[in-house]
């Protein structure tokens, strides 16, 4: 398995929030998800889509639901997507009590004249059904009534300093034993994304080994 896919989030301990009121928002929909759903939005790098992933895993463990097809991509939907949505969610509640939950990524890729409007009434419809988890990097590309279904948080990119305890923790499970004061040096002076943080910790996890052979 490869670096980056070993380290995806798996519960919300893992997720990296920069915003604490976000991270207790966050949390609640991990433990027992409210009943309006819920739009993360914010700049790539922010952690919308490893949140959303968490609180459906959470979910789904919580409640011990089988699934097949949880989590799609808005531009892939298409205007059919009421049957592929339907689909996943008569699969999960065969023989649970709970709502379903299905994520869609990058929600404002739907299209705003011919699909969000027959989105909404869908929301509508199937909302004693389903329990949607978004997220969107451009919330200004989504109509007003679909936005006014969803509790929207606002997600900030985590500082490299928000990074630190899950970067320890990401090198401790590789056998490194680095301290706390030791990966907050080695991330001071780190610019770029969160894939690039992922990879320069798998890059030092590499020279570490290589220099104790």
């Amino acid at each position: 398995m490869s670096f980056d896919l070993k380290h995806l989030p798996q519960t919300f301990a893992d997720l990296v929030i920069a915003n604490p009121l976000n991270a207790v928002v966050i949390k609640s929909y991990c433990e027992q998800p409210p009943a309006k759903p819920l739009l993360l939005a914010g700049a790539p790098g922010a952690g919308k889509t490893e949140a959303a992933r968490v609180i459906a895993h959470s979910h789904f463990a919580r409640e011990n639901i089988q699934h097949m097809y949880w989590e799609y991509n808005a531009a892939s939907l298409g205007k059919d997507f009421e049957a592929k949505i339907m689909a996943e969610v008569n699969h999960q509640m065969f023989g649970n009590h709970d709502k379903a939950i299905i994520v869609i990524n990058e929600i404002d890729e739907m299209d705003l004249r011919s699909v969000q409007p027959v989105f909404r009434e869908f929301m509508d419809d199937k909302r004693h059904l389903i329990r949607f988890i978004a997220t969107t990097n451009h919330k200004s590309r989504m109509m007003g009534a679909i936005l006014s279904r969803f509790r929207v948080l606002e997600l900030d990119s985590p500082s490299n300093a928000d990074w630190v305890d899950r970067a320890h923790t990401i090198l401790q499970a590789e056998g490194l034993r680095p301290t706390i004061q030791d990966v907050a040096q080695m991330l001071q002076s780190f610019d770029g994304s969160a894939r690039d943080l992922i990879d320069l910790l798998e890059e030092t996890v590499i020279a570490s080994k290589a220099a104790a052979q």
